[in-house]
């Protein structure tokens, strides 16, 4: 049997296992359906031309922050398209994209779902992800001015890097979306285009009961009450879904 064959067999249980957490855990299960069906069809993308890498998957123009990423650091010429798409996306959607089609947000919504002792860390760690945001602009201006990346094969997806995340993104399983909490830069610029979306969380806090059911079921620890629709938001929508107002 192909090792194709397998990895498809593999990804149909991946998929079903995940339709049951969806089912039954997640607030608003069409939010985990759309990106169920976004992570299989990059899945399927992968299988189906032999391991591309995440630079070549349609998802690298702005919503996987992986693929992007990669695209802008190994592929001559893409940057300035990617820099677009993102702020064509983060103008018109700002942070939905994160909360309903970002593959990695997925994984960990899924890795949370499992319902294992929860973690709750504070918000300022964004603090770490303006550093890393500050970090991409310098990286991408060299780039684009001296092709700094792609011309020298800069290794930043080797090992060490590779395991880092993976075992950041484990910590999902405690923490709710560790790796767009701490790191995503990508996320980072969705977050602060928030306030140009036009796409709004409405949640009518002038008629709060203090529930606190919007606090427990946001997939980004925020406050929805006083933070909702701000650059830590993912417009996951749960809070208005889980309101005992509505």
């Amino acid at each position: 049997m192909s090792h194709s064959i397998l990895f498809l067999i593999f990804l149909a249980v991946v998929f079903f296992a995940a339709a049951i957490l969806i089912i039954k855990f997640w607030i608003i299960p069409a939010r985990g359906f759309v990106q169920l069906a976004v992570f299989t069809l990059s899945e399927i993308g992968f299988i189906c031309n032999s391991g591309i890498p995440c630079s070549n998957c349609l998802l690298s123009f702005g919503v996987c922050p992986i693929g992007a990423l990669q695209r802008i650091a190994f592929i001559p010429g893409s940057t300035y398209i990617v820099l677009i798409s993102l702020a064509v996306i983060g103008v018109i959607f700002g942070a939905l994209t994160c909360g309903w089609l970002c593959p990695v947000g997925f994984i960990q919504d899924i890795l949370h779902s499992l319902r294992i002792k929860k973690i709750k860390i504070t918000n300022k760690l964004k603090i770490i992800r303006n550093f890393i945001l500050f970090i991409a602009v310098i990286l991408i201006f060299l780039e684009l001015r001296f092709n700094l990346l792609s011309k020298n094969r800069i290794g930043i997806f080797e090992e060490t890097t590779i395991f880092l995340g993976f075992a950041l993104l484990l910590f999902a399983v405690f923490i709710k979306r560790p790796l767009c909490r701490i790191i995503c830069p990508i996320g980072l610029i969705y977050g602060k285009l928030n306030s140009i979306s036009p796409i709004k969380v409405n949640l009518d806090v002038n008629r709060c009961s203090g529930c606190s059911n919007c606090a427990k079921v946001c997939i980004c620890d925020i406050e929805p009450r006083s933070q909702v629709n701000n650059d830590s938001c993912a417009k996951c929508f749960n809070c208005v879904k889980a309101c005992n107002l509505r």
